[in-house]
């Protein structure tokens, strides 16, 4: 008899009742949780590296996939941290954009980050390959 929570299949083919094998949830550690402040520097980097190339939308894929790509290696566990809470924080995906790019203010909480002064000076002085309509 087939039973519909097998975990060697994503579809039942008895009831069409389909699920995901594995979740999307074990692939970013939030970063507020434990799991996150015992993270190995070189893990945490690979893992922001990755966030930062599939952002989303490709303006912020190749800021700040270009960005994470020169200065992630040089970062300190405070720096990273911050970095991560900017890019997987409350803020939308064009919110950033529009911060980075100045076309919109920024929250005084982004604005005093270190890590965004990093990320506006790295777009203002055009250290990355693109270009930014309007500038």
């Amino acid at each position: 008899m087939m039973n519909c929570f097998s975990a060697s299949r994503a579809l039942c083919l008895r009831c069409s009742w389909s699920r995901p094998l594995v979740s999307r949830a074990c692939f970013s550690i939030p970063a507020t949780s434990k799991a996150a402040t015992d993270e190995q520097l070189n893990v945490m980097r690979s893992r922001l590296l990755y966030q930062s190339k599939k952002r989303g939308i490709l303006e912020n894929d190749i800021i700040l996939g270009e960005f994470a790509e020169k200065y992630l290696p040089t970062m300190e566990r405070e720096d990273l941290t911050s970095y991560d809470k900017l890019i997987n924080g409350e803020h939308m995906e064009w919110d950033l954009y529009y911060f980075i790019s100045g076309n919109k203010e920024p929250p005084k909480d982004v604005a005093n980050l270190t890590v965004f002064k990093m990320i506006k000076k790295f777009v203002d002085e055009r250290e990355f390959s693109g270009r930014i309509p309007g500038k």
